[in-house]
């Protein structure tokens, strides 16, 4: 699914790229920044900014949680390449923690930033213990408002037969951040759970025994996926 980031123009001038501060009532009633998904229009007055720098700068100001900012950056980095970044890119991935070879990161700190290969690793690690917090953080969002989906396919006993069965990999997700293979983690988990993928296959959430109040189970699945996975929903 591609995410777009949209800035709102003021007299030809685009909001957070040409101009830093701007007045309420240049924005006509509008938001200075928007995210757009694929299949959704362009709305008027608005322009994709969408950038490893762009989304570190205003993406969290406008997505629901960190990790839906944080995994588009990471996509937008790896369709980019490490060889093929700025410096100041490469600083938003450190950030982030988000590189498939943290010896990269080291390497571009003791030969860029000047630190020592102990102050380096140390750095990233720190990274990697700032973005985990933060990804915990979004974790538990996502879970708080998935627990509002479910009793709207399911019972409420079966609603709480699913938690029983899926504690273990909820505490994982929601503790640990891991969502399962399907995701690129180690080991299955939740995600794995939902779609009956992986060590889950016939033993998913679609053959646990419970029965569906409306729809299909793929409805249910994609429901679910959508906030786990892709961040989206409507925050209350």
């Amino acid at each position: 699914m591609e995410k777009q980031l949209l800035a709102y123009q003021i007299s030809g001038q685009t909001v957070g790229v040409d101009i830093q501060s701007w007045n309420t009532d240049d924005l006509n009633g509008n938001l200075p920044f928007k995210i757009i998904i694929s299949g959704m229009t362009m709305p008027n007055g608005y322009i994709d900014i969408s950038s490893i720098i762009n989304w570190d700068a205003y993406g969290e100001g406008v997505a629901n949680d960190y990790m839906y900012v944080r995994f588009t950056i990471r996509n937008l980095c790896r369709t980019k390449g490490w060889s093929n970044m700025t410096n100041t890119e490469k600083d938003v991935a450190i950030k982030h923690y988000i590189s498939d070879d943290p010896t990269n990161a080291v390497i571009y700190l003791m030969t860029t930033k000047g630190m020592t290969q102990e102050q380096a690793q140390g750095f990233v690690l720190m990274s990697w213990h700032k973005y985990h917090a933060k990804l915990i953080e979004a974790a538990k969002q996502r879970m708080y408002y998935l627990k509002f989906v479910v009793p709207q396919y399911l019972s409420l006993v079966d609603s709480e037969k699913l938690f029983d069965n899926a504690q273990s990999l909820i505490y994982e997700f929601t503790e640990l951040g891991r969502f399962g293979i399907e995701m690129g983690d180690k080991k299955s988990g939740l995600l794995d759970y939902i779609m009956s993928t992986n060590a889950y296959i016939g033993a998913g959430l679609e053959e646990s025994g419970l029965t569906l109040l409306q729809g299909t189970w793929d409805n249910f699945r994609s429901a679910l996926y959508s906030i786990l996975v892709d961040g989206i929903y409507v925050k209350y």
